[in-house]
Formats: structure tokens, sequence, C-alpha cells
């Protein structure tokens, strides 16, 4: 249409040289979209030039312009390039729709003067407001498509949606219904979360319970190692005797030893009365030594002896007592690696790590993330007698690029922080205090490398959904896969 337009023009009135000229958004820049000759001959670059000036201030008044001769002529006296290029005769008129001013037809004639007349520039508007017409249609064409692509994408995420949704509608009525979900055989419902990570400790989990072999449980502060332990005893086969706990990094070797074995009565200063240790007093049941790699060598000892001949010497007599309990002791150390640096006895090793369970760090189990904060919020907003508020989106990407060092112990106490610090309804970034949790590398080289891991560790917990990783970056499906492509990962 627009080349139809200038080619019209040059033979309506004899120019020289035609050009129609677009305007950018800004209507500060001009774009040559065509360029004609008087033999309808593209124009070279060489000779794309124009008295600039003269075009940009037709777009700035709206009003046509129309000189038979542009170097004598007082309003283009000061032009320098009416003169550098000898023009003679122009004109110029606006290409106007109802959104503005669109460009400009601008015709002139270097060598010929009083070329064009008043009724040229009437002839020219007419053109251009058939121009004008057609870039409207055109962009209302091209902004139509655009709509049209922003709703295929968005019904696809909907579409997603829905699926996700649906899945957890089934997972809910199976947990309701007292069904296990995701292919357990128990529930678990104290612990939080079925991501790939939890689905692997629970399936662990499945294998071991009904056994009467001990396990230890290894994982770093504040992910739920007691969690862990409970399951085990509240569904194994000794759920209807006690569970008794002890903190072994938390007592000195005489308090402990009283602690776990038991006392008689004037065995030491303050000793009123007898008093049996956890070992009997969960007879039949289950004891949950916590941070049992902090135990001194000479606990260690005693406790070997204990799970050996399994009886307890309490403190104060030379009798024993025997004892029926599973053992399951957790630690943020890797025992492995205490018993080759030599600071745990690897016979205590082989009788308490049985089977061993690594319990995922939460920075690994991300994709749980969203049901724990909806969990913990739950449980502190009816401890405080409050409305559960709702997380802003923005705060829960904060929440998922945090690195919590401190695990689900650290999730709790900033979600309850900020449940008190909040306005009540809507948890927003500023409410948690996370000052780290957007920080990116300096350079810019370690940052791709940084995202490139991060969404090579999504796609694996998510099994390569696409839809499901661009949901947790906060990022549309086609500039993921940009993403992917630039940082050459291929889908699997």
């Amino acid at each position: 249409m627009l080349e139809h337009a200038i080619d019209a023009a040059i033979e309506l009135t004899g120019a020289e040289r035609g050009f129609v000229l677009l305007a950018h958004e800004d209507a500060r820049e001009l774009e040559v979209a065509a360029a004609r000759n008087l033999d309808r001959e593209r124009v070279g670059r060489s000779h794309l030039k124009f008295s600039r000036s003269v075009a940009e201030g037709v777009l700035r008044t709206r009003a046509p312009v129309l000189t038979t001769d542009a170097r004598a002529d007082a309003r283009f006296r000061d032009h320098e390039s009416v003169h550098a290029m000898r023009l003679s005769s122009i004109v110029c008129v606006p290409i106007v729709a109802p959104s503005g001013v669109l460009g400009a037809i601008y015709l002139d004639n270097r060598f010929e003067r009083g070329r064009f007349s008043q009724a040229d520039v009437t002839t020219l508007s007419a053109c251009a407001d058939q121009v004008a017409i057609a870039l409207t249609n055109a962009r209302l064409v091209a902004e139509l498509e655009r709509h049209r692509a922003e709703l295929e994408a968005e019904r696809d995420r909907v579409r997603e949606l829905l699926r996700e949704r649906e899945a957890r509608i089934e997972q809910l009525e199976a947990e309701v219904a007292g069904a296990p979900s995701g292919g357990a055989r128990y529930a678990y419902p104290e612990i939080v979360g079925r991501g790939a990570a939890m689905r692997a400790v629970l399936s662990v989990l499945d294998r071991v319970i009904d056994s009467p072999l001990s396990v230890v449980v290894e994982g770093e502060s504040g992910a739920g190692k007691e969690l862990v332990a409970r399951a085990i005893h509240q569904h194994g086969p000794r759920r209807g005797a006690p569970m008794r706990s002890v903190n072994c990094g938390a007592l000195p070797d005489t308090l402990l030893e009283g602690e776990l074995f038991g006392w008689r009565r004037g065995a030491f200063t303050g000793a009123d009365r007898d008093r049996d240790g956890v070992f009997v007093a969960a007879r039949g049941g289950t004891v949950f030594l916590d941070e049992v790699g902090e135990m001194s060598p000479a606990m260690q000892a005693k406790l070997l002896r204990v799970l050996q001949q399994r009886e307890v010497q309490p403190l104060g007599t030379s009798e024993t007592v025997a004892i029926d309990v599973r053992i399951v002791a957790a630690t943020n150390r890797s025992l492995r690696d205490e018993v080759a640096v030599g600071r745990f006895r690897e016979d205590l090793y082989y009788r308490l790590a049985v089977v061993e369970v690594r319990l995922p760090p939460l920075r690994e189990r991300r994709d749980d993330l969203p049901e724990l904060v909806r969990h913990v919020l739950e449980r502190r907003a009816a401890e405080l007698g409050v409305e559960v508020p709702r997380v802003h989106p923005d705060a829960m990407r904060w929440l998922l690029r945090h690195e919590w060092p401190g695990n689900v112990r650290e999730l709790d106490n900033t979600l309850s922080r900020a449940l008190v610090m909040g306005d009540g309804e809507l948890l927003r970034p500023g409410d948690l205090g996370l000052v780290d949790a957007l920080a990116l590398p300096r350079g810019r080289k370690e940052m791709q490398a940084e995202q490139a891991r991060s969404i090579l560790a999504a796609l694996a917990e998510t099994r390569w959904n696409v839809s499901e990783v661009a949901r947790r970056l906060g990022i549309p499906r086609t500039t993921l896969y940009r993403k992917l492509k630039r940082y050459g990962i291929e889908p699997q």
C-alpha cells in the first residue's frame, strides 16, 4: 500500500523524489518506509536524504507545507538540509489517524522551481488519508494477533493450572478417605510435602516402618528429623507403646547417663527417689536419640553395651533391667564421616545405622515450599486467633529463592514474624525480612551459570515438566524455552 501510494503521488505531481515517512511512538524519530524517484525506481541508500527539519515540522504542527522555492523561502532560511541538498520545490503533508500523527508523505524537486501547487497539496492529502486507513488497519490486525497469542498462552496456563488442581483434589480426596497418596503405604499426615525428594524419603519409610530395625535419620538442623522419627513410631507396630526422646548433645555425660539409664534412690546428691530412664520408660515402644553424633566416646561405649545386651544398669545399683525398644537416632552430621575420622565408634555405628534415611534440606525440596507455607500460616494463625493471610506472588518468589540455611525451623520463624508484623490480610516481601533472597552473582557469566543451575534443578525436581518450571520461576514458557536454548539445555 505504501509503495502504491508513493508511486501515485509522484505520477500525479511530477515530483523528482518521494518518501513515505513513518513516525515512532514518540513522534520524534522518522523511518523511511517507502522511497521512489521519478522513474519509479527505488531510491538507493546514498539518496535517502530529505529535509528532516521540514518533515519534523509537519509532524509537530499537523499542517501541510508547500514551497515553490525552498532556498529563498524565509521559513527555511536556517534549515541546513534545504541548502545542502539545493532543494527547489517541496510539498509535505501529514498522515493523520484518530490515534494521532502516523507519519508524512514528502515530495521534492531539486531542479525545478514552482513544481507543486495547492492542488497538489489537496491530492497528496487524499493519498495520506488512504495511507492512514491502511496503516491503522494493519496495526489493528497486528494488535489482534498479539492479543490472540497472549490469550492462547493464557489458555495453556489455565489448562495446566486446572490439571494441577485436579491432581491436588484427587490427592486430598485420597487423604480424606484415609488412603495414602503418591504411591506410599501410609498417609504420613505429620509430614508436609510430597515433592520428588520427600517421596523418596517416604518410600524408604514404607519399607522399614514394620520392621524392628534401628534407623538413623541424617539431615541438617531444622529439617524435621524428629517428625520422621515420630512417623516411624506412630505408623509402626509399636505405636501403642510410648515414645521417649532425649537430646544427646544438650546434656553433659553425667546427666545424659541418668536420663538414658535411670537411677536408684541415693545414687547421688538429690536422688531422693528411684527414676526410670528413657530406655525403661519406653519399654515396648521407641527411643529417639537426637543428635547422637554429639555423644562423647565414653557415652558411646555405654550405649553400645546397652544395645548389645538389651539391658540397662541404672545409676546407684548393680542390678540390670531388661529393655525392649526400637532405636531411632538423628544426627546433623554424617556418621560415616565421623567414623572415618575416629570421632564415632564404628561398632556403635553398625548397631544404630541398620537403615539410614537422609532428610533433604529445604533448599532441595522447593516444590514443597508453597504447601509448607500454607501449613505454617494456618497453624500459626490458629494459635494467634487471626485469619490466614494470602501470600503476595512476589513474596512467594522471595521465599522460593531463599536458601533457608535453617530449613523448616527458619521458615516457621520467618512466617510467624511476618504474620505478626504484616497487615493481617496479605503477606508482602517487606514483611519477610529476607534481605538476601534475590541476591545475584556480580558478574554476567556467574549470573547466567547460577540461573542455568537453578533451571536444571527445577527441571530435575519436576521431571522435566516445563510448564511447572515456568510457573515456579515466575516466567512465561516462551521465555523459559529461550533460556533453555541459550544455555544448551536439551528437553528430556
